[in-house]
This record gives C-alpha cells, structure tokens and sequence, in this order.
C-alpha cells in the first residue's frame, strides 16, 4: 500500500460541520480519524442549513472555503418549505453544484467517500468516481429508499423506482459499504452483494463530549442556561420533523402527565416544522425552555444538566441503524437515562436490554410513553441508570475507538 501520506482522499457529504446531528457529527469523526492516521482528506459540502432551512451566520455568501481545514461548502438551493418537493429540489441542486464542482478541480483523489442519505449526493459521488477512475466508498446512514416508504414519505411509484435503481447501482458498484447497524447489512446482503463488502461502524457517542458534570458544575450550568436548579428537567435534543422521531407521542405524553408536571422542565434542543405546534401544545401543562443554533460544545452540556433524556422513535419494522438513535448513545454518556421507545425485536432493543440505562416501552403509543415517563421520575435509582449507560458507552460504543474502522477499510480498499 502507498504511504498514507500520498492518499488523496475526497469526502462528499451532505451533511457537515457546523452542523450538528447523527450525519454531520459521523462524517466529522471519520474525516478527523482519516486526517489523524495522515491521509490527505478534502471535504465538499453543501453551504450549511441544516434543520433550519437557511446558510448559518458567516456563510451567506453562496459559496465559502474553509482552507484552514480543508472544506469547500458549495451553492444550493434552500426550499421555503420541508415538503418531498422542496427537500428533492434541494438535493437535486447539491448533486449538479458538486459534480460541477469536481469535474472542473484538480483535485484529483484515490478513494472516494460518500455518505448518504441524500442518495443523490451519492449517486453525484459515484458517477464523479467512475469519471476519475477513483475507489468508491458508500456510507450508509439510513436505507433509502427503503425506510422512507415505510415511514409513508415516499409514496410515488416513479419516483420510488427511480430511487431503487439509484441504490441498486450504488450498492452494486461501490467497493465497500459502510452501515451504522447490522440490521442495515444483512438488508444490504438479502439486495444481492456478498457480506464481506458490507461493514457495520457504529455511531455511538464522543465521551470526552459527552460526560456527566459534578453538582456544582450542574447547578452552574442550569444558570447559564436560564434553566430552574430545583426541579427534574426532561431534554428532547434532535429534529421536530417528520420521519422516524415520534414527536407526537412524545408531545401527547407531555400534556397529560399530571401528579409529575409540578415537579418537571421540558427542554427542547433542535429545529424543525414541528417543533412551534408542539411547544404551543406542551405550554398548557409545563414549562419549557426551547434551543436552536446550537454547537456541539453547547448541547452535550446541556444534555448533562438534565434528570431523562426523551427518544421517542416511531413503529419501524426494519431493523435499520437509522433506528439506533445516536442521541441514546450521547445521552448515556452523559450519565443521563433514557426513556425510549422501540419494538422488542430491533438491535437498539438488544442494546438498550444489554444496558438497561433507562426505560423502554413499545412504540407508536402515547400512553405508554406516559406511563414510562411517570415510572422513571419516581424512579429512585435515577441517577444509577445514568452511570449504567456512561459505564456501557466507555466499554462499547465509544465514537474515537468505532471510527478507527474506516482506516482499515481505506487500506483494504487501496
């Protein structure tokens, strides 16, 4: 194999630093751990939006490069709207921005790193791919168009088989796959591609992010974010979109907990189309405070001020790593318990039973969200489920040890 430092490697992501969320922060740890082992890593990206739907402050102009470390955000089109249209439109502008883009530049790399969804932004990798004659690595985070069709946000014929051709030339040309969960591989296996090109990496959590806090520092923290010293404070930290969250069980929850809410502060950390409808729903019965913008830095101390981390996740019946939520990860690192939801069958169940850092209750069912709820603030070994979770974290899904997988995965692949 070359000398790392003669491996030109181009990242193509969606989804990228400043950003936060499961996508960002994946691709984020696999560029430092690439750059780290001393290959030579260049990143493109769209200009940074996400969820909010508009540039974030310093990057207005449509195009920025970052050369300090090595990143070049490319025009798109932002949609007014998160409709099907809007979303598609989006990420149909990022596929022709960056094709132009690298079929114009000189860069000119050995491995090609794609991750995806948006399946377009890898569809624009692969064929940027076969045109330099470069190595193609498909990272998949969520199986589209699969779990769309599930969750009933896809529902047009053609377009669901114009999107099922795009996966089968992808899966079937790419010279190694990435997954976040091994329900994701053996869906990818059962689609006809031999089960030693498909690797599972985890997402897991940044522990030296992610840690639980002394009280001094808690109490110090909650003042810093205008938040009560007194009382349990609930986070949901993640998208109000539509998709696998089921912010509406959780929003249900909320506003029939009654003997508890007294005693409880909802904090909600994120963006999204319903995030204002929920918070006017919740308002009735509890207080609240409401984040955005955050950075990283910002949301892991927030998560560990708090008493459960909220993980409403929908009826999924395929067992896909988008199901594995990160933030269950980043939560126990925290030393925070969890209240999830989650079929008894999936791999984040078998986790979550191997853990036991929280309460699990079936998806799809507000009361029972509720009543899991309610069992874990009167819960007196609270505390002691947190600790469980940071304890299985460090042991197991420690996100700087997962990602060294893909420098073996570059080398093989070399």
């Amino acid at each position: 194999m070359p000398k790392k430092q003669s491996i030109k490697i181009l990242f193509y992501a969606h989804f990228f630093s400043p950003e936060v969320g499961a996508g960002s922060l994946r691709a984020q740890y696999f560029v430092k751990t690439l750059k780290d082992a001393g290959f030579k890593v260049k990143v493109i990206a769209p200009i940074p939006n996400y969820p909010h739907g508009k540039p974030y402050p310093g990057y207005e102009k449509k195009y920025y490069v970052d050369r300090d470390n090595d990143v070049v955000y490319l025009p798109i089109y932002i949609p007014k709207s998160h409709s099907i249209i809007g979303r598609g439109l989006l990420y149909s502008s990022y596929l022709i921005t960056s094709f132009v883009y690298n079929v114009i530049n000189r860069f000119n790399p050995d491995i090609i790193i794609s991750s995806s969804p948006p399946i377009l932004t890898s569809l624009s990798a692969f064929v940027v791919s076969k045109l330099r004659g470069t190595k193609f690595i498909l990272d998949l985070r969520d199986i589209w168009p699969d779990i769309g069709i599930e969750l009933g946000l896809l529902k047009n014929r053609f377009i669901i088989s114009i999107l099922k051709m795009i996966e089968k030339l992808l899966i079937k040309n790419a010279d190694k796959i990435t997954v976040t969960a091994k329900g994701d591989r053996l869906n990818i296996i059962e689609k006809g591609i031999n089960d030693d090109k498909v690797d599972v990496i985890y997402n897991g959590a940044d522990t030296k992010l992610f840690y639980p806090k002394d009280e001094e520092r808690i109490n110090d923290l909650r003042k810093q974010f205008n938040l009560p010293i007194e009382k349990k404070l609930l986070i949901y930290f993640g998208s109000f979109n539509y998709g696998m969250n089921d912010i509406e069980s959780m929003e249900s929850a909320l506003e029939n907990v009654s003997n508890e809410k007294k005693q409880i502060h909802f904090i909600a950390v994120g963006g999204g189309v319903l995030k204002e409808e929920f918070l006017n729903s919740i308002s009735v019965n509890m207080n609240y405070s409401s984040f955005q913008n955050l950075s990283n830095q910002e949301i892991a101390d927030l998560v560990s001020v708090c008493d459960i981390s909220l993980i409403p996740r929908k009826d999924i019946e395929k067992d896909t790593g988008g199901n594995i939520p990160v933030k269950c990860f980043e939560s126990w690192a925290a030393g925070v318990p969890v209240l999830l939801s989650a079929l008894a069958n999936s791999e984040i169940a078998r986790i979550f039973d191997d853990c036991i850092g929280g309460k699990m209750v079936k998806p799809s069912d507000p009361e029972e969200y509720k009543n899991g709820l309610i069992s874990l603030l009167n819960d007196p070994q609270l505390k002691d489920l947190g600790n469980k979770g940071r304890n299985y974290v460090l042991g197991r899904f420690d996100r700087s040890h997962l990602a060294q997988r893909i420098i073996k995965i570059v080398e093989e692949v070399i």
